[in-house]
């Protein structure tokens, strides 16, 4: 009796763990009730312009060349899973994806990263705190292919601002005294810098992510976006 109801048990468990596994991995779970912002660059150093694509929506029609980033903030479904897509402009067909669980009322940044087979989306959650009075805040994001796994991102006068940073990571927010930064950046440990680099005057109280990209050695630069 007992074999005849686990033999009649087994297949509903069985059942009822790939339906479960098939909810969980299931792509574009659309939370109805939310949504998430996001702000949008393309740091793909050999890319044509870009539109940009969540859930088979458009977010971005295009226009979006290499450096260039979307105004502000815009609001898109949270969820869980979605396809995030970067396009050529005009074109139907993906040149780069991935897949990311967007937070309701979170804010994030999407990043077009790498050229041609390295193309590829990373997003990153943002923390729009504001600094403290007469400061600026900053992170580094390492996206250039062209640069060493690992990265140590210092200032020219030596102080480091990012240790061990690898690639398609963003560093903890710091604080700095407003101004123009000049930054140099090594491989991990080293102390041959890789190029230094003038970055525009950062203002007070705002909130900055400042992009390592490159495909090649010679074209390894240095951009910053504004969060606020």
């Amino acid at each position: 009796m007992k074999n005849k109801f686990l033999k009649k048990l087994y297949p509903a468990v069985i059942l009822l763990a790939v339906v479960t596994a098939f909810s969980a991995c299931k792509k574009d779970d659309i939370d109805e009730s939310g949504s998430a912002n996001v702000k949008v660059v393309n740091a793909s150093p050999n890319s044509s312009a870009q539109g940009f694509y969540l859930a088979s929506k458009t977010v971005v029609q295009g226009g979006l060349d290499f450096g260039d980033n979307s105004d502000g903030y815009i609001s898109v479904n949270s969820g869980n899973n979605l396809q995030l897509e970067f396009r050529n402009e005009g074109s139907s067909t993906a040149y780069a994806t991935g897949e990311y669980d967007l937070d309701k009322g979170r804010y994030y940044t999407v990043f077009l990263a790498g050229s041609g087979q390295t193309a590829r989306v990373k997003a990153y959650a943002d923390d729009l705190t504001v600094p403290s009075s007469g400061k600026a805040k900053i992170r580094f994001v390492h996206l250039a292919d062209a640069a060493p796994a690992n990265v140590d991102i210092k200032t020219s006068g030596g102080t480091t601002l990012a240790a061990n940073l690898a690639k398609d990571n963003a560093s903890n927010y710091l604080e700095v005294d407003p101004g123009v930064l000049s930054l140099e950046v090594f491989a991990a440990g080293q102390t041959t810098s890789l190029a230094n680099f003038d970055l525009s005057a950062f203002a007070q109280g705002k909130i900055y992510t400042v992009y390592i990209t490159g495909s090649t050695a010679e074209s390894i630069a240095v951009k910053q976006v504004s969060h606020n």
